[in-house]
């Protein structure tokens, strides 16, 4: 094993992941969500775990501020310093993930926790029609924090720690709000992870 190539270990992890996926829909996604709702709904932490998430936002807004400000900088003959290679790779990965996310979320279609399975105990798919309560999958917000972090966890190791925590906390943030199913932040880390991996080892290749 130890002597994988990278695509090879990158088909294991997409196997395991699409495995994990199967398996939290059949065992753990609806209990997990039901029991956030009997114990954690009007919980303080919820509060604070929905205030967490609305970062996501201002983060997109500085990845495409990042893209733009380099690119007029070259536009007018100017080399950006080693400084912002990593901030400008983790920008590019999060544009070519959330590209990805918007394709699969209209090909699987796939219902929300809340209001759909908590009001209509509706849990299920509508293929090639996702679009307002049937985008759940893939957590396009694990996917953009998979997209970064995978960027720092390679090109930074001694801020690794501070990777697996953030990464962590949005996954944490996004069952206790019922913003995702347990398996679309597996699918969503996996897919974000994946494309910055995709994304470093296209730099080092050109």
């Amino acid at each position: 094993m130890t002597n994988l190539r990278p695509i090879h270990w990158s088909l294991v992890s997409l196997a395991v992941c699409a495995m994990a996926v199967v398996l939290c829909m059949a065992y753990l996604d609806r209990p997990v969500a039901d029991f956030v709702q009997a114990h954690w709904r009007q919980h303080s932490l919820e509060a604070w775990m929905e205030g967490f998430l609305r970062l996501a936002p201002g983060a997109l807004l500085m990845a495409f501020v990042l893209l733009f400000a380099a690119g007029f900088s070259a536009l007018r003959g100017r080399t950006l310093g080693a400084w912002a290679r990593t901030p400008l790779l983790s920008s590019w990965s999060v544009v070519w993930t959330l590209s990805v996310v918007v394709v699969l979320k209209r090909i699987f279609g796939r219902s929300c926790v809340n209001p759909n399975y908590i009001v209509g105990h509706s849990y299920g798919f509508q293929p090639f029609h996702g679009i307002g309560s049937y985008e759940s999958f893939p957590s396009g917000t694990t996917a953009v924090a998979a997209a970064i972090l995978s960027v720092v966890w390679l090109r930074l190791p001694q801020l690794r720690w501070v990777c697996a925590l953030l990464l962590a906390l949005v996954a944490l943030a996004l069952i206790l709000t019922q913003s995702h199913w347990v398996s679309d932040i597996i699918g969503g880390g996996s897919l974000g992870a994946l494309v910055g991996s995709m994304t470093i080892r296209i730099l080092r290749s050109s």
